[in-house]
């Protein structure tokens, strides 16, 4: 039996920061910067919760995108959503000036597109003035999920005093003037439980006056940057990017205001909504209508917050949509009242705190794959409140072909170091099935200290143990697109029934980086091996590790034989035709079938032998060619890249 405790051992479990964002590079970039702001200038009132998409800013209210918008990186935010600022750039990478002066460098920005500060126009127009009160207020978070920033960091708020602008010098030649800031606020780094004393309300709200004339213009900006740096030993391990975090939340500026009056008309979901599933975030179709009931959670978990100061009314459902956007279910919890959080907290009516989930809530027709959205929304009175967005959260509940108990974010890198080891993930079926791949997330490393050589093995059990499978030596490998994990097709498919373990060999003192979500908990399927005994996991987390099936397989015709030859070029693909040459001579093409298959081995391609295929239909990625002789029985595999 697997070992209850654990032993001292050379092999250990560590858990270290990422040294890249996977969920930023330049395509999310383009595709945020996609809808341009039209107006020139804001107007007052200034409000954002982060409660957007993501990854970046909303950009009709903000002019950059270095900081990362997202849900999973502060703990009990105000509403859903803050924005975290790092190390890492608009890209997800480490800012190239940062080892110019490791000591201390200026990291992430966040800065406001203009305001009308000289004016307002509703109700009706006024011009404004230092004695108008105006306030920018925002609630910050240090740490959050990830780790402290440094006594010496600090995140800062600075207002624009004078835009830049030319000047001729006595030459005659235009000179650009920079932009002068004036700082106006900051905190300095500390932990998160001496922040908070680890109690509500974990974020501390920020008031700051704007009493200065000069400020009061029709071109008024403020942003928000942190000063940031790395321990000054410089060690590998600890050069990462998604370091000395700070959470930032409900930023609000207006006129009006007390600088005592913390309270806001908002109803509003304050964490993201859940899978349907109990133990896992997506799973294979046919495997859940087997056993349903042995899958879904029995309640959902909410948290709702009145950020008011007095008790509204207000209603709860929930519904199910199915892939055409169709409703398919509905839960209506009511309506019910939620008095002030600073009173009684997150909403406690289990109707709505605790939904349970409805009786039979999927349809269970056999299909290739599905695909569900739950929503949730909330809403006060017939119109809602003045800031809608934070009123509805959704989960896309994915039935593919792949086991997952992560989410697809990382906060975290998992691995095993000190001495040679293994780790295990268990995974459990409900009939016999095909494993064809396996999907891991490797953290990129800023040395390139995460490419090191693994072997990836499947096992059957783990006492005693038993492999049904083990790798050549492979290597990390990284893709460049948002879902940044890396499949890693077997040289033969492996049968799979009720139990089996998927994970990696490394036989040397090496760390391997891989994505570890801190949002979820799976470690009670997480094992590690110091080559003498299994311990379990004591790292609360959920490896970004799935394994890839393929039912169609299981059909007790004999599995070809991989000892067909070819070869394929150009690799990597650049233009909208594949070269393929056999090896073999072809007496008859029409005995050759061709298919290809995405990362996920979705199969894109099927049809007879061509020397030249067009795939200018696919897009970039990594992809996976068979040709098949299925009178010889036999076939061959390759991996190839698109990438124009």
């Amino acid at each position: 039996m697997l070992c209850s405790w654990i032993a001292i051992s050379n092999a250990q479990e560590v858990v270290r920061p990422l040294n890249y964002n996977p969920q930023k590079n330049k395509e999310t970039l383009i595709k945020a910067k996609g809808t341009e702001k039209s107006d020139p200038a804001l107007t007052l009132p200034f409000h954002d919760d982060f409660s957007n998409p993501g990854p970046y800013p909303d950009n009709n209210l903000w002019a950059d995108n270095y900081v990362f918008i997202n849900q999973t990186f502060a703990v009990h935010p105000k509403t859903i959503g803050v924005a975290t600022f790092d190390k890492l750039n608009q890209y997800g990478e480490i800012y190239e000036h940062a080892s110019e002066n490791i000591f201390q460098f200026v990291a992430d920005h966040l800065t406001s597109n203009p305001i009308r500060l000289d004016s307002v126009f509703s109700p009706a127009n006024q011009a404004l003035s230092p004695e108008d009160s105006v306030l920018l207020t925002f609630y910050y978070q240090p740490q959050g999920r990830s780790s402290e920033p440094r006594n010496r960091d600090s995140l800062v708020v600075e207002f624009l005093h004078t835009p830049g602008y030319y000047e001729v010098d006595d030459e005659g030649d235009s000179i650009w003037v920079e932009d002068i800031w004036n700082s106006v606020w900051r905190a300095s780094g500390e932990k998160l439980s001496t922040f908070s004393n680890d109690t509500f309300p974990y974020f501390k709200r920020a008031v700051i006056p704007i009493t200065n004339e000069v400020f009061f213009r029709e071109d008024f900006q403020f942003r928000f940057k942190n000063y940031s740096s790395f321990p000054i030993d410089k060690t590998p391990t600890n050069y990462a990017g998604n370091t000395n975090i700070w959470n930032v939340d409900y930023v609000t500026l207006d006129h009006g205001r007390s600088a005592l009056d913390s309270t806001y008309y908002d109803i509003a979901f304050a964490r993201p909504a859940q899978s349907i599933l109990r133990k896992y975030r997506a799973m294979p179709w046919s495997h859940y209508i087997a056993s349903p009931q042995a899958y879904l959670r029995e309640r959902f978990n909410t948290s709702i917050t009145n950020l008011g100061a007095v008790v509204y009314d207000y209603t709860y459902w929930y519904f199910i949509q199915d892939e055409n956007g169709n409703n398919i279910r509905t839960y209506s919890g009511g309506p019910w009242n939620i008095a002030p959080f600073f009173d009684a907290g997150y909403q406690d009516y289990q109707p709505h705190a605790n939904p349970i989930v409805i009786a039979n809530p999927l349809p269970t027709a056999p299909a290739p794959e599905r695909q569900f959205r739950i929503q949730h929304v909330i809403r006060e009175g017939d119109q809602g409140d003045p800031f809608p967005r934070n009123d509805t959260i959704a989960f896309d509940q994915v039935f593919r072909d792949y086991f997952a108990y992560d989410d697809g974010v990382p906060e975290a890198s998992y691995g095993i170091a000190g001495s040679p080891g293994k780790v295990a993930y268990r995974f459990n079926l409900e009939h016999q099935d095909t494993l064809n791949a396996v999907q891991i997330f490797f953290n990129q490393t800023l040395d390139g200290a995460n490419v090191q050589p693994f072997l990836l093995t499947v096992w059957e059990s783990l006492d005693p143990e038993v492999k049904l499978y083990q790798s050549q030596v492979l290597m990390p490998e990284f893709e460049d697109e948002l879902n940044r994990f890396t499949t890693y097709f077997l040289d033969e498919k492996v049968m799979v029934s009720d139990t089996f373990y998927v994970g990696w060999e490394q036989n040397h003192n090496v760390f391997l980086h891989v994505g570890f979500d801190l949002t979820n908990d799976a470690s009670d399927q997480l094992f590690y091996n110091n080559m003498i005994n299994w311990f379990p996991s004591t790292e609360p987390g959920a490896l970004m590790i799935r394994p890839i099936l393929h039912r169609s397989e299981i059909t007790g015709i004999t599995s070809p034989e991989q000892n067909l030859e070819f070869s394929i070029y150009p690799n990597p693909l650049t233009s909208g035709f594949l070269n393929i040459r056999l090896e073999d001579e072809i007496a008859d093409p029409r005995a050759y079938q061709v298919e290809v298959f995405d990362v996920h081995g979705k199969l894109v391609h099927s049809g007879r032998f061509e020397p030249s295929l067009d795939l200018g239909h696919l897009s970039n990625g990594m992809y996976l060619i068979r040709i098949v002789n299925s009178g010889e029985n036999r076939f061959r595999t390759l991996r190839f890249l698109i990438s124009r």
